[in-house]
């Protein structure tokens, strides 16, 4: 399958001190996100790809660019138009419903350039995502835009657009709010809150940072559980001193305590400060298990106890934690992405009990590059093959089962 150019600064930058400079690549599961502009081209670069089941059955089959996300009965991607040939990219959005096996477009996105596809939230019968558009990931040329999918009529529309927006904000459900943590374009970031019922938005929290001295704090990531809220704190103070740190909040936005995990360990010792920067592509906090996940390398499992961190196992920079557009507040999904063995984790949240088992397909070739759930315990994956010798690849698969049909012991 041939290639679009692609903006090569998405691909494993390292995220130094500017709040709006932090360009990074879309998780290394995931394919292709972004498209760039000023080119035209008459191929059409989506890939066929089959769904399979636990018995290696063929049960459905989508035509794909980039994004996959999964919704408690379907799967949400992007292609591009048959024939595009344009300078500005326009990007279909369609639906996969697993029990009729219908695709259904929801609409399209005019001069799409990326998806934040690693942070898209379900609250009721709507997905909400962070979409850019624009001609370069300059702040000059770009808008970012909250879109919703209306999961009832099978549409999608604009909540609200940013000129100038970044591309890598993260978001979190609270009952029926969005609380987005935002960085904003004049500097520094906010927490905002968005009401899905009344349209309200407002700003609960903002944090400065000054570009040119790089000098500040700025949210990092966000997650919730039952009872709290918890953000990322990047500080970085005028002598370079870099930290991070977990601040907890309950619903009502009452401030519970701080913890530093800037001591959460790094696979980079040469330059620790430089992984504290980075931006984060996946974080939970439930009971105090604390799972941190950057765009580099840095990987970390742990527990807080005695406000510090300790660690539950020694992870990789493959190590990974399952996309959900719903987060689970009963345990954690875990998998070793391009591994030999396909090994995955669950990790209840109650009792802290750690489980294993590997997946297997029928061509032991296959690694794991990317995991989806949903909040009825199904599972998407993602599985490729390319041979580090030669280049020889598998065609693709998407294995749909359920969580309870996987092993652990």
């Amino acid at each position: 399958m041939k290639k679009l150019i692609w903006i090569s600064v998405l691909v494993l930058l390292i995220i130094l001190c500017s709040c709006d400079n932090n360009s990074a690549n879309e998780k290394r599961g995931d394919s292709k996100q972004t498209i760039s502009q000023g080119t035209t081209s008459n191929s059409i670069l989506n890939e066929t790809i089959s769904i399979y089941d636990i018995n290696n059955v063929i049960i459905g089959e989508i035509e794909r660019y980039g994004i996959l996300v999964l919704t408690d009965d379907s799967i949400i991607y992007n292609k591009i138009p048959a024939g595009s040939v344009e300078s500005a990219a326009k990007m279909d959005y369609y639906r996969y419903i697993f029990e009729s096996k219908e695709n259904i477009k929801l609409g399209t996105v005019d001069n799409w350039l990326y998806e934040a596809k690693y942070d898209t939230t379900v609250i009721g019968d709507s997905l909400y995502m962070f979409v850019t558009t624009g001609t370069s990931l300059d702040r000059e040329n770009r808008t970012l835009h909250l879109y919703k999918v209306d999961l009832n009529n099978n549409a999608m529309s604009v909540v609200f657009s940013e000129k100038g927006g970044f591309p890598y904000n993260s978001m979190t459900a609270v009952g029926n709010k969005l609380l987005m943590a935002r960085v904003i374009a004049k500097g520094g970031s906010e927490l905002e809150e968005y009401d899905t019922e009344t349209n309200e938005r407002k700003i609960l929290k903002r944090f400065d940072f000054d570009n040119k001295a790089q000098i500040g704090e700025a949210i990092r990531h966000i997650t919730s559980d039952h009872q709290t809220l918890s953000l990322l704190r990047l500080k970085i103070e005028s002598d370079g001193k870099t930290q991070l740190y977990l601040d907890t909040y309950d619903h009502n936005m009452s401030f519970l305590r701080t913890v530093d995990v800037s001591t959460s360990p790094s696979h980079s010792t040469d330059s620790p400060g430089n992984e504290l920067r980075q931006g984060v592509s996946n974080f939970a906090v439930v009971n105090d298990y604390f799972y941190y996940e950057n765009f580099s390398i840095t990987r970390f499992l742990g527990k807080i106890e005695n406000e510090s961190l300790s660690s539950i196992m020694d992870i990789n920079p493959e190590f990974e934690m399952s996309s959900e557009s719903v987060e689970s507040k009963l345990s954690g999904l875990f998998y070793q992405s391009f591994g030999k063995n396909n090994d995955l984790y669950l990790l209840n949240y109650t009792d802290g009990t750690l489980k294993k088992t590997t997946f297997k397909v029928d061509d032991e070739r296959y690694y794991i590059i990317n995991i989806s759930r949903n909040s009825n315990d199904d599972l998407l994956i993602t599985m490729r093959y390319k041979d580090p010798d030669t280049g020889e690849e598998l065609r693709p698969r998407l294995y749909y089962i359920k969580l309870s049909e996987l092993k652990f012991s």
